[in-house]
């Protein structure tokens, strides 16, 4: 959902042809303001835009589509880049951090440590909302191996590795209305020689601000009927009931229970709940606090009491918004011992995701680490038992866990020419590097509403001798140039009219990248890019060029051609 509020001066209808592309849009390159732009640079360059973009200008219904467009974006940004907390989402996160706020996703989440998750799925959801628009088929494949037998001081005590156990599920979700959906999911495992399996069906249904949820569980043991209702009660908070009735088939008896959630965003960046288990068998009081960043988690802590399982967990997250990988820090305190854990994910490719985590159990000694690949909707997960005995954990700890990272890392120093070739398997560059067709044409809309004050800005300049652009090419840089003189390659393109009429008394200031600037495109997405301008002034020639992310400033003496040159 996003931030922005009010209508589109275009109409509801128009106002949503910005929502598909937002997520590409540079702000700052609309605008053309540098990223440290003070208010009144912003609302500056705000009015000059409007004047030259305002639909009332243009009398031709295709233009004033255009310019409506164009309008859009502007007032977008000059919204966004005038409120300090937009503007710090937006200066993290891009256009994607503004379209969901975290506590908004209280009504979709059972427990609020998932506030995160939930977020991020609905990040990878949007490029994937074609392929599953009506049905969500998901699964996952669980192997459990044990290598601790392997670990043994003594030879007489070592054994092969095992297998313990292997899961598999399914599940499909479909939208039968707009409101209605139905899914179906079926689980079925075997461990230590004895099989077992599940299947569920639930209907969710969406009326309003209610959520609505009913599932019914079969089992070898046990029949299941739950219910799930969520509401936002108050602008910022949200209420769960989730009653259940289970059967016991094995004591044919019947064990009610209810869950009740309230779930609140108590400031900017903290997000609180309480959870109250009530269940024949035991009872349990839950409170948690989630401290978010940029509509991420930061940190979660919380306190469960209950008579069979009393215990304090705290989480902590860092995140690398370069390689888009978390690292989840964990420790969970219970009456019986502690438990840390320390989980790292990363994107491996487009649609897929590689993680890797460590769990440990003290005074138990169990260590285990678990490997997971998600590759779109389906994920693998590898859990491996390194050490389930005290006198071993050392020997478990050398040679499970710190052999093998040694190693890896060795192997990735050594071999990495290899290793940069293995990883470009995983990468998925074609739709990157495809000039995008709707940009191409928008641009040269947007051109053709620029050139009557481009030429109204020329004659000006001509009639003071002031800057008057000869010829503009943005584009490709050729390999054989450097990062402090770029030559042009050959996909370039003609920006002249969108830079004169950025013209203003005389000079020409142009701070961010240029493929957002009015009447720019990428034309070679993923690859190095420059801006040559060759241009008069006092009525001598002047020429420059300079890199993409490098900032362009007109007339400058050291741009002036000598006869020679010329």
């Amino acid at each position: 959902m996003s931030i922005s509020s009010g209508s589109s001066i275009c109409g509801d209808e128009d106002g949503d042809l910005l929502l598909d592309e937002e997520e590409e849009i540079d702000f700052y390159a609309i605008l053309n303001v540098p990223k440290d732009a003070t208010d009144d640079d912003i609302i500056k360059a705000y009015r000059k835009r409007c004047l030259m973009f305002h639909p009332d200008r243009f009398t031709d219904n295709e233009e004033k589509k255009d310019a409506e467009r164009v309008f859009v974006k502007l007032r977008r940004a000059h919204e966004v880049l005038l409120d300090p907390k937009q503007r710090a989402i937006y200066d993290a996160l891009g256009v994607q951090g503004l379209d969901t706020q975290g506590w908004e996703l209280v009504s979709r989440s059972a427990n609020p440590e998932n506030i995160r998750k939930e977020y991020e799925f609905l990040q990878r959801l949007k490029d994937r909302e074609l392929m599953l628009q009506r049905v969500h088929p998901t699964s996952t494949f669980l192997i459990k191996t044990t290598v601790a037998g392997l670990f043994h001081d003594q030879p007489e005590d070592r054994y092969s590795p095992q297998l313990l156990g292997i899961s598999l599920s399914q599940s499909v979700d479909c939208a039968f209305t707009g409101v209605d959906r139905f899914g179906l999911s079926g689980r079925v495992k075997t461990g230590n020689g004895r099989g077992d399996g599940s299947v569920t069906a639930v209907w969710k249904r969406v009326a309003g601000n209610v959520n609505l949820e009913n599932t019914i569980s079969l089992s070898a043991d046990t029949v299941a009927l739950t219910c799930r209702a969520a509401r936002n009660v108050f602008t910022r908070a949200a209420i769960i009931v989730q009653p259940q009735l289970q059967y016991s088939l094995l004591h044919e008896q019947f064990v009610p229970s209810i869950a009740m959630i309230y779930s609140m965003k108590l400031h900017t960046r903290w997000q609180g709940s309480i959870v109250l288990n009530i269940s024949p068998m035991a009872n349990a009081l839950t409170t948690t606090m989630v401290h978010t960043e940029n509509n991420h988690a930061k940190a979660v802590g919380s306190l469960t009491l209950s008579p069979v399982n009393s215990n304090v967990r705290m989480v902590y997250y860092i995140r690398k918004p370069e390689n888009d990988s978390v690292t989840e820090m964990s420790v969970q305190l219970t009456p019986y011992g502690v438990n840390p854990a320390i989980s790292m994910d990363r994107r491996l490719s487009r649609y897929s995701r590689v993680s890797c985590s460590f769990h440990f159990s003290f005074p138990s000694c169990l260590l285990y680490t678990k490997f997971k690949l998600k590759a779109g909707q389906s994920s693998f997960d590898w859990q491996i038992v390194l050490c389930d005995d005290k006198e071993a954990l050392s020997r478990s700890v050398l040679y499970g866990v710190a052999a093998p990272y040694f190693a890896f890392q060795l192997v990735k120093v050594v071999f990495r020419p290899w290793w940069e070739r293995f990883k470009m398997i995983f990468e998925d560059h074609s739709r990157e590097q495809e000039v995008d067709v709707v940009k191409k044409e928008e641009a040269a809309n947007i051109v053709n509403l620029m050139r009557a004050t481009a030429e109204r800005i020329k004659r000006d300049e001509e009639s003071k001798q002031g800057v008057v652009i000869e010829s503009a090419r943005y584009g490709q840089c050729d390999v054989s140039g450097t990062p402090s003189y770029p030559l042009a390659g050959e996909r370039t393109i003609d920006v002249t009219v969108p830079l004169q009429a950025m013209v203003n008394d005389s000079q020409l200031r142009v701070y961010t990248v240029k493929s957002q600037l009015p009447g720019f495109y990428d034309p070679c997405p993923g690859e190095p890019k420059m801006l040559t301008v060759r241009y008069f002034f006092r009525g001598e020639e002047h020429s420059c060029t300079v890199a993409d992310e490098m900032p362009l400033m007109l007339p400058l003496r050291a741009h002036r051609l000598s006869s020679e040159q010329t």
